[in-house]
């Protein structure tokens, strides 16, 4: 039987944190924006306080930076750890304050100079307005590649969500601005304004959702070879399976995006082109009231006229983790 959620229960979810990283900063904060917990709004009480931690093991079969286009067309294995913090509370009885922080760090076997650190903070202040629920994010991101500094990003973001009909369905729109500054790498500094739509289909509450979304994004560089628009659509199923008195959760997605770049790249004399698709599958399996082991598998299939941004890619991850 369909489990309608409350709208506040919604709203919690939405803006829940996924602490799990993923490889680039532009998608650690994407992840942030669309994450799903299990936290519903019966969990939330003044000063709420999550944590989760994990560990793994990683193998890439093509390392590469997707942000600077660089790939070297060889494998490797990696050790992966990510940390994320969270505090909630109600400031009042529709108003809500979060504050959060992730880490992420992989450290390959064999490519150092491809290791990869990242670091996120976020506060987020959403209200409930009755029929629509709004609010704003902020989102500050610093990452490290080969132990160097390698990017500072900055991300605000309005939005406002809603039901639809029979609160079966929740929709969520948003306006994103984001500066990226590239340490070392001036010419790739941008700023990107984008606009996005997702809905919410609960098919069976949190048991069994669907996702859909699009994306327009418009990102202006200092070199005009970088200019490009895209558009972007995901789909996504989230499915939880009893496992006796627990439930494991099985994750599968496709994102494809589409870049329409305005300016001859210099490099190939003529205008870029691309198209990516990105397909996901995961399965965490709880362990026991705390702890998890998950495995992850994500395959990029990357089509561009420029040698660099063309190639395909398997990730594969097995990690174990705690939340609290």
């Amino acid at each position: 039987m369909l489990r309608k959620m409350s709208k506040k229960a919604v709203a919690s979810i939405l803006a829940a944190s996924a602490v799990a990283l993923p490889v680039t900063a532009q998608e650690v904060v994407e992840t942030k924006d669309a994450g799903i917990s299990e936290r519903t709004a019966s969990s939330l009480r003044d000063g709420t306080f999550s944590a989760e931690i994990s560990a793994g093991v990683e193998y890439d079969s093509n390392v590469s930076v997707i942000e600077i286009d660089t790939q070297i067309a060889e494998d490797d294995f990696a050790a992966v750890i990510d940390l994320g913090l969270e505090y909630e509370t109600d400031l009042s009885e529709n108003t809500t304050f979060e504050i959060g922080y992730d880490f992420g760090q992989d450290i390959q076997f064999d490519f150092t100079d491809f290791n990869t650190q990242i670091h996120r903070g976020s506060v987020e202040l959403s209200h409930d307005f009755g029929a629509v629920d709004g609010g704003v994010s902020y989102q500050f991101v610093y990452s490290r590649l080969g132990g160097d500094g390698f990017l500072r990003l900055h991300r605000l973001s309005p939005y406002a969500a809603t039901y639809l009909g029979d609160r079966q369905a929740y929709v969520r729109a948003s306006y994103i601005y984001t500066d990226k500054e590239f340490i070392g790498r001036t010419d790739r500094d941008s700023s990107v304004h984008a606009g996005s739509a997702e809905i919410y289909y609960f098919v069976n509450g949190l048991d069994t959702y669907l996702i859909g979304g699009y994306r327009y994004e418009s990102e202006d560089a200092v070199s005009p070879e970088f200019d490009f628009e895209s558009h972007n659509v995901k789909a996504r199923l989230v499915q939880r399976i009893e496992m006796g008195d627990r439930k494991a959760k099985l994750r599968a997605g496709w994102r494809y995006e589409n870049r329409d770049y305005s300016a001859v790249t210099p490099s190939i004399g003529v205008v870029r082109d691309d198209d990516r698709h990105k397909f996901d599958v995961s399965l965490e399996v709880p362990l026991n009231d705390i702890m998890y082991a998950e495995v992850e598998y994500n395959y990029d299939a990357f089509n561009s006229n420029l040698p660099s941004a063309d190639f395909n890619q398997s990730v594969a991850t097995f990690r174990i983790g705690g939340r609290l």
